[in-house]
């Protein structure tokens, strides 16, 4: 069996002007893709020999950086909102952005009485994208300053999220290999599916929690902005 969870839960920073200050709003949105077993694979191609495969668990992680100009801080916050990433979910550019892309495989073993699992293979791939100041010149050191701690509360909430992820990744491979035997190869896909379903609305409500909690950064984000 194999399937996948992909999402772009973590959207930090399209702009919004409020009083001449930008500041930025994360939204969570999970969407997790369960697969079944692919049309006309049998049961023999699925199941392999236990000395064939080998439990398995491998967490990538990446950062994109694209540029960004200005002078001060305001400058920094409407050139993120023209130049960052574009999200097909909200249809607007964001600041900085954390996706994942996890798949899983599922090789079982059946005998006459039941079906069970024999290794499990995951891969979660975390994806950031983040903002990258091209060029301090003319820039002052107070201007210089307010860049890097925008840039670090970005950082740190969607670095937040990739933990999140990997979490909920080691979660997921723990989970599948624990699973009890079930009568059918079918029905222990299904129970898989389910595993993997709920694991991931936890892990959609514990990012949306943390955007909730993470309120404070924004504010301090528009003392930034404003200049105080």
């Amino acid at each position: 069996m194999c399937a996948s969870v992909r999402d772009r839960e973590s959207i930090l920073g399209t702009a919004r002007t409020v009083k001449k200050i930008i500041f930025a709003v994360c939204w969570c949105a999970c969407l997790a893709f369960v697969s079944g077993v692919i049309g006309g694979m049998t049961l023999a191609t699925l199941a392999t020999p236990a000395t064939a495969q080998k439990s398995s668990i491998k967490i990538n992680e990446k950062t994109k950086y694209y540029r960004i100009s200005g002078k001060n801080a305001s400058d920094f916050a409407i050139s993120m909102s023209k130049r960052g990433p574009y999200s097909r979910a909200h249809r607007a550019r964001a600041w900085a952005t954390a996706t994942r892309d996890m798949t899983y495989q599922i090789f079982h073993q059946k005998n006459k009485k039941s079906c069970k699992v024999k290794a499990v293979k995951l891969k979660l791939d975390v994806s950031y994208v983040m903002p990258k100041l091209y060029s301090t010149r003319g820039v002052s050191k107070t201007q210089q300053s307010r860049w890097k701690k925008m840039f670090n509360l970005l950082n740190k909430h969607e670095r937040t999220h990739g933990k999140f992820y990997k979490q909920f990744a080691r979660k997921v491979y723990a989970s599948l290999r624990r699973m009890r035997a079930a009568k059918t190869c079918s029905q222990l896909e299904k129970n898989a599916a389910q595993i993997v379903k709920k694991l991931a609305e936890e892990d959609k409500q514990r990012n949306v929690n943390f955007d909730r909690r993470d309120r404070r950064n924004y504010l301090v984000m528009e003392r930034i902005y404003s200049g105080a």
